[in-house]
């Protein structure tokens, strides 16, 4: 049975280390993962951080290869995707070794909050034994089982994606013509405007890319 854990990872023990400590006020938000065995490729949005700086710490970290700007919005906003070489034994490779999967991975500049799911408990205790023989740093805050593991881990669609993108089609916000305008679909969330358009924004990404684009 699939479960899924929360853990929260100090900044220093997980990517991009060097760089966010540089730029405190950066936060990054990990949308995807690809990990090897040794170059791992994070895919993620930047936002609330002096850009300018953040990717000069990308371009002098000397564990990163590859940087590349996918995506900017509104000027305050930005997808990446970078190429890490993974050197020594690291939280990353733990997670693949263990077949499992990051679903969120957020920073503020000192720590991460992660989501990741694991194919059982017994690969999670080993995600735990490695961490522990390496020394790694890390907080266990829940486990618990998932509820719809297989569509999460196929979609990688967050709790507040599926519900805004299950929102608006039910309210006719996809249809021509529209039934409902986004103003009235985030009043209804009651969240705001731009919160609502980048969540349905990042959700068609993230089925998008794991329905219809597939890498080489």
């Amino acid at each position: 049975m699939s479960v899924l854990a929360e853990l929260t990872v100090p900044a220093s023990e997980f990517v991009l280390a060097d760089t966010l400590t540089n730029v405190p006020g950066m936060r990054i938000e990990i949308k995807r993962v690809v990990a090897g065995t040794e170059r791992i490729t994070p895919y993620f949005w930047a936002t609330g951080g002096e850009f300018e700086t953040f990717e000069r710490g990308l371009r002098e970290d000397p564990t990163i290869q590859d940087i590349l700007t996918l995506e900017e919005q509104d000027g305050d906003e930005r997808f990446y995707r970078v190429t890490w070489q993974a050197k020594t034994a690291n939280l990353l490779t733990a997670t693949s070794d263990a077949k499992a999967t990051i679903l969120e991975a957020v920073s503020d500049g000192k720590s991460w909050q992660l989501k990741v799911l694991f194919p059982n408990r017994d690969a999670l205790s080993e995600f735990h034994d490695y961490c522990v023989s390496n020394d790694f740093s890390f907080q266990l805050e829940r486990v618990y089982r998932a509820e719809n593991p297989q569509e999460r881990a196929e979609y990688d669609v967050t709790d507040e994606q599926q519900e805004a993108l299950t929102a608006a089609y039910d309210a006719g916000y996809f249809e021509v013509p529209r039934r409902t305008t986004l103003t009235e679909l985030a009043d209804g969330l009651d969240i705001s405007r731009n919160a609502l358009s980048a969540r349905l924004r990042r959700g068609h990404r993230n089925l998008v890319a794991n329905t219809l684009v597939h890498d080489e």
